[in-house]
């Protein structure tokens, strides 16, 4: 009786597809990314490395990424969703609108933004998260991921200290409920709000720390301690049949691809491999 080795069919399938993938005619196709706005370079730098060696065209478009999900959902149809997270990925593979599982390509981490004269460190952020006077910012939950590490960075308070966690969701303004100034020369919103005197804490992705810093130098950052960190996971999801949006995440997944997501701020998924000794 001839017993089928299915680990080596799936292997030989999955190399068939790729090697398809990577094989398919050259066609002047253009694929359209839904992004994360966290990935605003991580995404041009792409554009820019994968068209020069791929001959691939990139529209893109960025926004927080719940709601760039719901625009698929209502019917628009990108090629690919880069995600700050991996729910929106999944959520849409569960409605059969991914053409391959969702893909984890990178990582980050949150931070704490605040005046440098305030002077918040590890060992009092959380009193002073706490403090009554104190305002502090997130992003939306639901509609931006970020949002919803910083409510589950509260939940983790909360298991340090029961009941601040409610008290944390009660203060907090999220980017909904805060306007920037117009007319003001700071260009980055939060930048914006901090000048105006509307936030003294931020809870923000470390990757966009330095552009915000650019435009407000006297803002200090704080990598949320690891006890209290969610460690964002950032997903893609594929959504069409064009060989070119498979192509492109798997570039996300190579070494040039996690070198951009180093240089953007990201955490790789994969570390560098050592150079070979000589």
């Amino acid at each position: 009786m001839h017993v089928i080795d299915k680990p080596r069919m799936l292997a030989a399938v999955t190399l068939g597809l790729l090697t398809a993938t990577w094989m398919a005619p050259a066609r002047s196709e253009t694929v359209e990314i839904f992004a994360a706005g966290s990935l605003r370079g991580v995404v041009n730098e792409l554009a820019q490395q994968a068209g020069t060696e791929l001959g691939i065209e990139v529209k893109s478009s960025f926004g927080g990424s719940g709601l760039m999900r719901e625009r698929i959902e209502k019917g628009e149809s990108p090629d690919l969703l880069l995600s700050a997270d991996l729910g929106s990925p999944r959520k849409l593979e569960a409605m059969h609108r991914t053409v391959v599982p969702a893909i984890a390509f990178a990582r980050n981490q949150m931070c704490i933004l605040s005046r440098r004269s305030a002077r918040v460190r590890a060992s009092n952020l959380i009193d002073r998260m706490l403090e009554k006077n104190v305002r502090l910012k997130t992003s939306t939950p639901v509609a931006d991921p970020s949002g919803d590490y910083a409510w589950a960075i509260f939940e983790r308070i909360d298991a340090l200290r029961p009941g601040s966690g409610a008290l944390l969701r009660q203060k907090a303004q999220t980017s909904m409920n805060l306007t920037a100034p117009q007319g003001t020369a700071v260009q980055n919103p939060t930048a914006a709000l901090f000048a105006s005197n509307q936030i003294d804490l931020s809870i923000t992705y470390c990757s966009g720390v330095p552009t915000l810093q650019q435009d407000a130098p006297e803002l200090a950052s704080l990598v949320v301690p690891p006890q209290l960190d969610p460690h964002p996971v950032y997903g893609a999801a594929v959504l069409s049949t064009k060989a070119q949006a498979l192509q492109l995440a798997l570039y996300l997944l190579s070494e040039k691809g996690q070198a951009i997501i180093a240089s953007q701020g990201l955490v790789p998924l994969v570390e560098p491999p050592m150079a070979a000794q000589p």
